[in-house]
């Protein structure tokens, strides 16, 4: 159980890794902790991914597997006007609604047909040096993997890379009520549903197999039960969409980590960067970063990556900053005055600096 290059998690991004990695020729193993069931959020596919979906050759895929096309987004943000934002002038076309799971699958596949290795049910318990190689200690599938290099592709948890020193810093700590709802009949509107309220914004979007995703974004510690806006009311009640299970309660907020790569390693996707979902770039800054990394292992220089993933962070909070300050009607809401004061703290601190 040898390998050049060994990959603990089993998102986009690890597949996307594992996949372009094989196709370089390195011996590529996954180990990934879960085992491929139940649904996942984040199913947001916007058009500008179109490229690197075409790297990794599942760009035709989407419309075959049955993924639902997304011709634009709508948002109730800053005022009780309904903006719309379509995707008609972007040169690559539409977006998408995912069927998370299929979509991942997908990715998987190719992975295994380049040659790659994958194990479900496995957990890295713990990882050391040997000589020129890392030995990772692991619980389920293997009892243990040397590879020359490692990622860590864990997700939000950062397993890998808090093993080996790194800290997760929480930059802006945020939770998400995640629902999946299904109807008899689809949605004919094709557009995602951006809504702010006093407690925080809700998010709707169809999916496949006539579903509804839904996710209400709010402060932690929990989550209270606050009734949908209107407008995402309005989509829910006129299709009778009924939830298939109680809502699930995600960690949603931003963070990082305070160094992203170190000898012999490094982290992708939300184990090196976690993004607000108001973003809605979770799953392409996965690949991106898959994408980058690869170049960085395969090159034996990790310095393009850190800079890359560093200005990847910097657009991201300022983006994040300008779009919470657009949302003024509720001043006297946690929510809303914890964003306000938060990035002017930020800024007072930058501009000192």
């Amino acid at each position: 159980m040898t390998f050049d290059v060994a990959i603990a998690g089993g998102g986009p991004a690890a597949s996307a890794a594992a996949l372009l990695l094989a196709q370089s020729g390195a011996r590529t193993i996954v180990l990934e902790r879960g085992d491929d069931q139940g649904d996942k959020p984040g199913e947001s596919l916007a058009p500008a991914v179109r490229p690197l979906l075409e790297r990794l050759g599942i760009w035709n895929d989407l419309a075959t597997d049955g993924h639902l096309p997304c011709h634009g987004n709508r948002s109730v943000w800053g005022s009780d006007r309904v903006d719309e934002l379509p995707f008609i002038s972007s040169p690559y076309g539409h977006g998408w609604h995912l069927d998370r799971r299929r979509f991942e699958q997908r990715l998987q596949q190719r992975a295994c047909d380049a040659g790659v290795m994958r194990i479900v049910n496995t957990s890295v318990t713990g990882l050391e040096r040997d000589g020129g190689f890392w030995r990772l200690v692991c619980r389920g599938g293997v009892a243990e993997v040397r590879a020359r290099f490692v990622i860590d592709a864990t997700g939000r948890a950062s397993r890998l890379a808090r093993l080996l020193g790194a800290r997760r810093v929480i930059d802006d700590p945020l939770v998400a009520a995640v629902s999946f709802l299904e109807a008899e009949e689809g949605d004919p509107d094709s557009f995602t549903l951006v809504e702010a309220t006093e407690h925080g914004w809700w998010y709707t979007a169809p999916l496949p197999s006539n579903r509804l995703a839904s996710m209400f974004i709010t402060d932690p510690p929990a989550v209270s039960t606050f009734p949908p806006p209107p407008h995402t009311l309005t989509r829910i009640s006129t299709h009778r969409y009924r939830p298939t299970a109680p809502p699930r309660i995600v960690d949603a907020g931003s963070a990082r980590l305070d160094h992203l790569t170190g000898d012999a390693w490094l982290a992708i996707g939300d184990a090196a960067l976690s993004l607000d979902p108001l973003s809605s770039h979770g799953i392409a800054t996965a690949l991106h970063t898959a994408t980058l990394a690869t170049e960085a292992i395969l090159t034996n220089d990790s310095r393009r990556y850190t800079a890359a993933l560093e200005a990847t962070w910097s657009a991201y909070t300022t983006m994040r900053r300008d779009f919470y300050a657009a949302e003024k009607r509720w001043p006297a809401s946690p929510f809303w005055s914890r964003r306000v004061e938060r990035e002017s703290l930020l800024l007072t601190t930058h501009d000192d600096a």
